[in-house]
Parts: C-alpha cells; sequence; structure tokens
C-alpha cells in the first residue's frame, strides 16, 4: 500500500514533466488547500438501505486538504494536478427507547484529481474558474463508529475496495492580487461524483459522493 500511495502521488506531480515547455506567458504555479466535505453514499444499495432505514442515513461533513501544480498553458487554459486527503462517508440517527442512537461511516482517502481549467475572461480583480477532470482515490482506512448510552463502539470496515474512480467538476474564483505580497488566494466549489461501486460484493451498488468548498493560497 505504501508503494502504491508513493507511486501514485509520484506520478500525478510528474504529469508536468510531460507537458510542453513553456512559452513566454505561460508559468507554473503550486499551492495548497484546504476545505470542507459534505460526503454522501449513493447507488442503488444506498437507496434500498435508506428506505429500509426510513429515510435516516444522511451526509456528513468532513474535511479535505493537500496541495496542487499548475500549469498556465495560456491565458485561458490551464492543468492543475492535486494530491489531496479528503473524508468522505455517511452518517445515520435513530432514537432507540429513548436514547439516541449515531452511527458514523468514516472513509479516509489520498484523492488525485486532474483537472483542466478555463479562466473566464475578466476585467476585475477576481477571476472566475470553470475546472473538470477525472479523480483517482487510493483509501487510507475505512471506520464505522457507533454512539450509544454513553458507548462508543468503532471497528474498520473490511469490505470497501481499496481504489476508488470518480469526476470532479465546479467553478472557483481566484483573487488576482497577491496576499502579502507573497501569493494569491482561490475559492472553488466542486462535486466528485464516484463512478466504480466501492464494496467488494459484487451485486451491491455503493458509491462516494460529496460536495467540497475549498480555500486554496498559491505562491
Amino acid at each position: 500500500m505504501k508503494r502504491l500511495i508513493s507511486m501514485s502521488v509520484t506520478g500525478a506531480l510528474a504529469l508536468m514533466l510531460l507537458l510542453p515547455n513553456p512559452s513566454s506567458a505561460a508559468e507554473i504555479k503550486k499551492g495548497i488547500k484546504i476545505g470542507v466535505n459534505l460526503a454522501s453514499l449513493r447507488g442503488e444499495s444506498m437507496d434500498e438501505l435508506n428506505a429500509y432505514l426510513g429515510e435516516r442515513m444522511k451526509s456528513k461533513l468532513a474535511f479535505c486538504f493537500g496541495g496542487f501544480v499548475t500549469y498556465h498553458i495560456n491565458e485561458m487554459f490551464a492543468v492543475q494536478p492535486e494530491v489531496l486527503i479528503t473524508m468522505k462517508g455517511a452518517k445515520y440517527k435513530e432514537e432507540i427507547g429513548g436514547e439516541i442512537l449515531k452511527v458514523l461511516i468514516n472513509l479516509t482517502y489520498l484523492e488525485i484529481p486532474i483537472l483542466a481549467k478555463i479562466k473566464v475572461p475578466s476585467l476585475g480583480t477576481f477571476k472566475p474558474v470553470l475546472f473538470a477532470g477525472p479523480a483517482v482515490a487510493i483509501k487510507l482506512s475505512g471506520k464505522v463508529k457507533a454512539e450509544y448510552e454513553g458507548t462508543t463502539v468503532e471497528e474498520d470496515i473490511e469490505d470497501t475496495k481499496g481504489i476508488d474512480f470518480g469526476f470532479v467538476i465546479g467553478a472557483g474564483i481566484d483573487w488576482g492580487k497577491g496576499v502579502f505580497g507573497v501569493g494569491k488566494l482561490a475559492v472553488d466549489l466542486r462535486y466528485t461524483l464516484g463512478i466504480s461501486t466501492i464494496s467488494e460484493f459484487p451485486d451491491d451498488d455503493v458509491k462516494n459522493g460529496a460536495f467540497s468548498l475549498m480555500v486554496g493560497f498559491t505562491f
């Protein structure tokens, strides 16, 4: 697993070496970002489970953070590989015998999106951007945590796949002015759509989904 993670991260960053040499108008920038996910589990199997549970399976808030490299090919187009730690899953809550049962499904991934970015022409300081691209995610951990009557139980989830594939689409705003003379800020809102089931059982259809609001700092 460590070797797979190392190869994936190295491969994402080495993508820049495969791109043509930058022209005088092009530039390469790097940065970091942090944000929050509104994560959920979807698919036919989850729809059936949620109907059985009385629609109590809900989205959960989680964190995401990581780094990126942006290759500005010209004034309107850029390619941006990212390496993110992103937390997904879902939550379940029900009242039983006057006590509240809480169940959290916590899935943590090393996610590597490769985004194509289109910069919308603007005369102001704030530059709108649109982006989309594929993403591959390597599962770092999977746990289910239950709380009931003051007792907490946590166990590993063993029946989820180690690799997840998805597609990212979103929009954002780049702040054209530098911050403290060092770098620039960017904000983006994206949705990562899981396109493969994460269950190891062949008859199950369970996919990840997450809305993410992220703030980035380019330097």
